[in-house]
């Protein structure tokens, strides 16, 4: 056998394709924990120490962008359409989340819908795992 053949990868994906997924992954994680440090910080705002709504309200503008990020790293990782959509979606909510923010103290049911907006970015980008689990590389 060819040591060229041995080397090669399994996958029937291009190299841009394969890197793109890892990438996708990576940033995947890593708002779904800044989404889960997120509302850690309004609890310790809420129930611990008020002054720390500062770092709650500075903390999203570090990792809004990521749903902006895997939506178009989804198109060079040649992901499935559920999973284009499911970044759309994330894109809404996060969008949504800054709105309910900015208007809570107009609209009463604004700052009601925030935390539930964000069980919704969680559970998106949990959906967004699991999906990615079972896509062929």
């Amino acid at each position: 056998m060819e040591v060229s053949k041995m080397t090669a990868t399994s996958s029937s994906l291009p190299a841009t394709a394969q890197y793109a997924r890892l990438g996708f992954r990576i940033l995947n994680v890593l708002f779904s924990i800044c989404v889960a440090v997120q509302v850690f910080l309004a609890g310790l705002a809420l129930f611990v120490d008020s002054t720390q709504w500062g770092m709650h309200g500075n903390f999203a503008m570090y990792f809004a962008p990521i749903p902006v990020l895997l939506f178009i790293l989804s198109f060079p990782a040649i992901l499935p359409k559920g999973i284009k959509m499911k970044s759309l979606v994330l894109i809404g909510l996060t969008l949504l989340i800054f709105a309910t923010a900015v208007f809570s103290e107009k609209v009463g049911l604004a700052a009601a819908a925030h935390p539930v907006i964000s069980l919704g970015l969680f559970w998106n980008s949990m959906l967004i795992m699991r999906e990615m689990t079972k896509t062929k590389e």
